[in-house]
């Protein structure tokens, strides 16, 4: 044996075994998990064997949908995450500037505001953005990445004035004389995208610096959306391969495979899925389609006006028949979609495409899954399972989203939103994710709302519905095993178990006993991957 832990608490995940003292890895798979007497006779010499002082164990966790090159990417902006005011987002980047030399005419880019923590709930607008610089062009992410702001000179460089055409799938919210107001919708934000390519070895390096960042909270499987209009798509998989093939990845990656548009759509389902050797850590998944916008953004696209904004029912990203088109292009490439729906509308649209394509041409291995899951009523949760379709959720969500769901969707859409356990309940997969880096990819946060249905502040104080708390194993068992289900990896990873690969996390804390807000006080302090150690704390 190349490694074995002893003396350990296990939560295997796995029915036949569930509790482990010990568990044996060779060649990077499981080999054995038992009694520490068991495993322990399968030692030899060379064998390295761990102490793990009762510590419990559990799989390696498995991000089910994030974006973990556009995490790489923002390592490098401005950090506007918990900025509680524009004053604030101001200050920072001006510091950002002044700290890193950014010459004038550069394009300096931040990500992470969130105008629902703002008093007044504002936006800002280029008249804000302006009071940083008129030398720079200014961009700023909104934490959802659905929504951006500029400041002037970064509309004067990239030709946006009066005269600029509305864009499908998007918006640019004008002043009354019609001059753009500095914030772009969905897929109107794209206008400032244009100049941001990688080169193959860029996204290496950005790659290698973040993945260490992921193991160090237990991640050692993401189903990241990392293809996009704005890096070309070979660029990505190439990094991913040479990484795979160098022995570099301490991560396994399904990649959840996106474009824009019909005919880009046609060309990239004819791109080969890797070769055996590197489909171990990086293989094409399921096909991802952007549908439709936010909540917080107000650009969900829902079947009735939202609730606090008469007269809009947020943005579809497609019309519905080429949104059609695509769904039925995927099923009949043997390709099944994850799709971004947020807004009931949408989420019937993905309902409606999905059970047409089975009917007329039944492929019950793909596993089609919608991506977020938010806003639902009783009839959209019950279709989830009739029409066997994995739901990938994010629970962190909550932390940010449940001080303005009822002010969005009023009170009685509210109480059938983020329905976690009932979805569950009606037997209905659903991975955790994160959707990093619009929420970070700590687990524990994301296990933590999971469970007790508040934010990290502890509110609100008995839970957003709280019917729809589930129990820690079952957020745990979201987060290994039905991840591993929705990327078709059920038989080699999400549970500790002999044949399994060797992935796992030990944690500080027995996570299925303590109290539920000592999760968040919780750390990793060993990360197993393939075997090998890859974080030790």
């Amino acid at each position: 044996m190349d490694l074995i832990l002893v003396n350990g608490n296990f939560y295997t995940m796995d029915s036949d075994k569930e509790k482990a003292q010990a568990a044996a890895v060779k060649d990077g798979v499981i080999k054995a998990v038992g009694t520490d007497a068991e495993v322990l006779a399968l030692k030899s010499d060379s064998t390295e064997v761990i102490d793990l002082s009762g510590k419990t164990v559990i799989p390696g966790f498995n991000d089910s949908h994030m974006h973990l090159l556009g995490y790489a990417i923002e390592l490098n902006m401005v950090d506007l995450n918990g900025v509680k005011s524009i004053d604030e987002m101001i200050e920072r980047f001006k510091s950002y500037i002044t700290q890193n030399n950014i010459p004038e005419g550069a394009l300096v880019w931040g990500t992470g505001w969130n105008q629902n923590f703002f008093k007044d709930q504002k936006s800002p607008t280029k008249y804000d953005l302006d009071k940083i610089s008129d030398k720079h062009m200014i961009v700023a992410d909104r934490a959802c990445h659905h929504v951006c702001s500029t400041n002037s000179e970064a509309m004067r460089r990239f030709g946006v004035d009066k005269d600029t055409p509305e864009v499908e799938g998007g918006e640019i919210v004008r002043e009354e004389n019609g001059e753009p107001l500095g914030i772009f919708n969905e897929t109107a934000r794209l206008i400032f995208r244009a100049n941001r390519t990688f080169s193959t070895a860029e996204i290496e390096e950005l790659l290698l610096k973040a993945s260490p960042n992921l193991n160090k909270m237990g991640i050692t499987s993401v189903q990241s959306d990392d293809y996009s209009v704005l890096t070309p798509q070979d660029s990505v998989y190439e990094a991913y391969v040479n990484l795979s093939k160098a022995g570099k990845m301490t991560l396994r990656v399904n990649e959840q495979c996106r474009t824009m548009g019909l005919e880009n759509y046609k060309v990239m389902l004819e791109m080969p899925q890797v070769d055996k050797d590197v489909a171990t850590y990086f293989k094409l998944g399921p096909v991802k389609i952007l549908a439709d916008g936010s909540l917080g953004g107000r650009t969900a696209f829902m079947k009735e006006d939202y609730h606090d904004d008469p007269g809009n029912r947020g943005i579809p990203i497609y019309e519905k028949e080429e949104f059609d088109a695509i769904v039925k292009l995927c099923h009949e490439k043997d390709r099944p979609v994850a799709i971004h729906a947020i807004g009931d509308a949408i989420m019937q649209w993905c309902m409606d495409a999905i059970k047409e394509n089975q009917n007329e041409n039944p492929k019950p291995t793909l596993r089609h899954g919608i991506i977020h899951c938010q806003i639902t009523d009783e009839k959209l949760l019950k279709e989830f399972k009739d029409n066997d379709i994995i739901a990938y959720i994010q629970p962190i969500f909550i932390h940010a989203d449940w001080v303005v769901v009822a002010d969005r969707v009023g009170s009685a859409k509210a109480h059938t939103s983020y329905a976690f356990k009932t979805l569950k309940d009606l037997g209905v997969y659903i991975p955790f994710g994160t959707d990093c880096p619009v929420e970070g990819f700590d687990p524990f946060k994301n296990i933590y709302c999971a469970v007790t249905r508040k934010d990290l502040g502890g509110k609100p104080e008995n839970g957003y519905n709280p019917h729809e708390a589930l129990t820690v194993h079952e957020a745990v068992y979201a987060y290994t095993a039905e991840s591993a289900y929705a990327s078709y990896e059920e038989d080699v990873k999400g549970k500790i178990k002999a044949g399994m690969y060797a992935d796992m996390a030990v944690l500080t804390k027995n996570i299925f006993e303590i109290k539920h807000e000592e999760i968040l006080e919780t750390e990793v302090v060993l990360t197993v991957f393939d075997g090998k150690i890859v974080y030790r704390g």
